[in-house]
């Protein structure tokens, strides 16, 4: 895997003949992005290198079927080229639009052509892979316990709350579909009319996508019954309690994996970015959401 990325772009056949010239795109958490530009032509080009350690967590397979799809449906960019050796991907330049902020998703047309997005995706994104938020949680637990020194003092009351959120919604069904998995508020890409693109599809594996909405929930802040009730309307028209219910709990639980991802984070990765103070943020508002009130009434209506 490289990240030198002048040694990169020379063997990238898109790149061949061309002047070009690159410029670091800041911003990402997981990989290092770069916009590399035609000094001829004046075409852009993203250039993605794949993280230290991320093949560990990621199945790049899975991310490049996803983002394909996603593509071809008009949600994400157009996928030029890809190099899981190399651990480079090249995609369409998104000229036209910008990621988001918590200010862009507090627009009522932000959020609805999100969810309209998400919803057109579960309706034909079917993977290889399946990886349900619980999966995802046991996964991250047994990563934490083998590499951060030390957990929250409250971690096994959180875990125990999830297993029941788990026991709950498994009891009542789960519907896999394809589904984004994350929910990082500048993967949202929009332009100037409200148009939405969604990038970095790496951990795109089947799961509920209701999931998805929780995770979305999370990042705007939309995270309350009444809000969850709105956002459930838009992704798919139509809201009863017990999809409120099972998006609220998987917000906690999403609120949990996250936690440890970023805990875990500070010792695997030399990535520059404060994990350790994303983590705390995650995990204070995971106990907001599991010691409420409303988190005995989920488990109920789900």
């Amino acid at each position: 895997m490289m990240n030198d990325i002048q040694t990169v772009i020379h063997d990238i056949p898109n790149f061949a003949g061309r002047d070009l010239m690159v410029k670091r795109i800041n911003g990402g958490i997981t990989n290092v992005n770069w916009c590399v530009s035609d000094t001829n032509s004046g075409e852009k080009f993203f250039v993605k290198l794949h993280g230290e350690g991320t093949e560990n967590y990621i199945n790049r397979s899975t991310a490049l079927k996803a983002a394909t799809i996603a593509a071809g449906k008009g949600i994400g960019p157009g996928v030029l080229f890809y190099d899981q050796k190399l651990g480079v991907e090249v995609h369409e330049f998104l000229d036209t639009y910008r990621s988001c902020d918590i200010l862009d998703v507090q627009e009522p047309n932000i959020r609805s052509n999100i969810m309209l997005a998400y919803y057109s995706l579960h309706q034909d994104l079917i993977l290889e892979e399946t990886n349900t938020g619980f999966q995802q949680l046991e996964t991250l637990v047994n990563q934490a316990r083998k590499v951060c020194p030390e957990l929250p003092r409250d971690i096994e009351l959180l875990l125990l709350q999830c297993r029941k959120a788990q026991a709950a919604i498994e009891a009542s069904g789960m519907d896999l579909r394809g589904c984004y998995n994350d929910s990082y508020i500048t993967n949202y890409m929009r332009n100037d009319d409200g148009a939405i693109k969604i990038i970095d599809w790496e951990y795109a594996a089947n799961n509920d996508p209701y999931w998805d909405v929780g995770m979305f929930c999370i990042e705007s802040f939309f995270d309350d019954l009444s809000n969850i009730e709105g956002i459930i309307e838009m992704y798919n028209g139509k809201v009863s309690p017990d999809l409120i219910a099972r998006t609220y709990l998987y917000i906690g639980v999403a609120l949990v994996r996250w936690g440890l991802w970023a805990l875990s984070q500070q010792y695997v990765t030399s990535m520059s970015f404060d994990y350790g103070k994303y983590s705390q943020i995650l995990l204070l508002r995971a106990r907001k959401q599991i010691l409420s009130k409303n988190w005995e009434w989920a488990l109920i209506q789900v």
